[in-house]
């Protein structure tokens, strides 16, 4: 009996023991062991949308390539581009702009469409942001970040310096005895030499309005000066001044004497830069934004816009640091920067200015002529110097509403077979 009972006690110790033995172990072991672990999910990177225009040339290249190789350097954040021709990127931005619906990262113009965007605490203020990063900063020319600043705050980083210039074909002044002039009197002769060979002297496409305009503008700032359009701009002025009403009655003189492509009215910038470079025409106004197609053909040079009367000064151009990128309010702002930061680059915008021809808001670019095109070069080396001042671009420094009524009337004097100076002033009335 007593050996029965040892046995059982025997047992009940050993039960007790191997109870206390997993209790241990399964305090200690409440983890799975490392090599059974479950990998954690890597996070999802931040996708930043970005709202270019399309060019169709070597810009819109240059920038692709600079977003695919960001996208491969930077696996937590990915940019998603989008390119729209001019006046749909315009009308997109107009309507997202009044949805809310806008992207991370897009392209703007300075004046006061970009200041409604401030107003309406649509777009991120940049100002902290870029004071985190002082040598940053300190890359940008100083008149580029005050283009974008309102109310001393930064809300966007000009990317180029633009300049509207007149193209001429070499070879057909060469061959009619032509040179570049330096006067609208002069100007008036070589145009009139050229009609008389049968050749338009002009292109323009007048079908998107805005290349009417700079032709308009530039009159306007030769005769008048910068002031009247900046009273304009802060409502203390308006198109009536005189200045206006002569630029429009030296551009109606244009559209008399049949100086533009015939049905310049229906022409759009594609058809136009085509006709320029095929030789139909002799001088184009465009903007250096064409540079890298207008100097790829040896036949085309370029000269300043001219003075007027015996005014003005031709160092001034149309354009200046009046476009860049924003970051709108209600996106990862910190993402957006950080793509923002990697396209203005030195070395990014080094690559952009060498294949497009169009100047950086960054100082101190360095250049190698090496990867440039001769033309473009000699293009960059002049247009780097000759500018003394500039003056912005009448349809984005003004409010939506009176850029419509402009282009519109300037549509409206390109189109009409007469019209009195009454008639001219009356119709530019109107814009207020």
């Amino acid at each position: 009996m007593r050996t029965r009972n040892l046995k059982l006690w025997i047992l009940a110790m050993l039960l007790v023991t191997v109870m206390l033995v997993l209790m241990i172990k399964g305090c200690f072991s409440s983890a799975p062991e490392p090599s059974q672990a479950e990998p954690s999910a890597p996070s999802a990177p931040v996708k930043i949308t970005f709202w270019n225009q399309e060019t169709n040339d070597r810009r819109q290249e240059v920038l692709k390539e600079s977003i695919q190789t960001f996208n491969q350097t930077h696996p937590h954040i990915q940019i998603v581009p989008y390119f729209y021709e001019g006046e749909t990127y315009k009308a997109k931005l107009r309507v997202a702009t009044i949805s809310g619906k806008m992207p991370d990262l897009f392209y703007y113009w300075t004046g006061e469409s970009f200041k409604y965007m401030v107003d309406s605490q649509i777009v991120a203020d940049l100002t902290d942001l870029m004071e985190q990063n002082p040598l940053y900063k300190k890359q940008f020319y100083p008149e580029a970040l005050h283009n974008a600043t309102y109310y001393d705050r930064l809300y966007g980083l000009p990317h180029t310096r633009t300049h509207v210039v007149f193209w001429y074909n070499k070879r057909l002044f060469a061959q009619y005895g032509l040179t570049p002039p330096q006067t609208w009197d002069e100007l008036m002769l070589t145009a009139d030499k050229l009609l008389s060979k049968g050749i338009s002297p002009f292109t323009v496409s007048g079908k998107e309005r805005w290349p009417l305009l700079n032709w308009y503008a530039y009159l306007s700032n030769r005769l008048g000066g910068s002031s009247p359009f900046h009273y304009i701009t802060k409502g203390a002025g308006d198109f009536t001044e005189p200045s206006f009403i002569e630029a429009a009655l030296l551009f109606r003189e244009l559209v008399k004497k049949k100086m533009f492509v015939p049905g310049f009215l229906g022409v759009d910038r594609q058809l136009a830069e085509s006709m320029f470079l095929k030789g139909e025409a002799g001088m184009y106004l465009q903007g250096d934004w064409a540079a890298e197609e207008m100097l790829s053909n040896p036949d085309i040079a370029y000269f300043r816009f001219p003075t007027v009367n015996g005014k003005g000064d031709p160092t001034v151009y149309y354009g200046g640091s009046s476009n860049g990128w924003a970051i709108s309010k209600n996106s990862n702002q910190q993402a957006a920067f950080e793509v923002l930061s990697y396209m203005l680059s030195m070395e990014e915008r080094k690559k952009f200015v060498e294949t497009s021809g169009q100047l950086s808001t960054l100082k101190e670019l360095p250049l190698s002529p090496s990867h440039m095109k001769p033309p473009i070069y000699d293009y960059v080396q002049f247009i780097q110097k000759d500018p003394s001042n500039y003056f912005g671009y009448y349809d984005q420094e003004i409010d939506p509403r009176r850029s419509e009524l402009l282009l519109d009337a300037v549509v409206t004097m390109a189109g009409a077979q007469t019209m009195s100076r009454k008639e001219i002033e009356d119709l530019l009335k109107q814009i207020r």
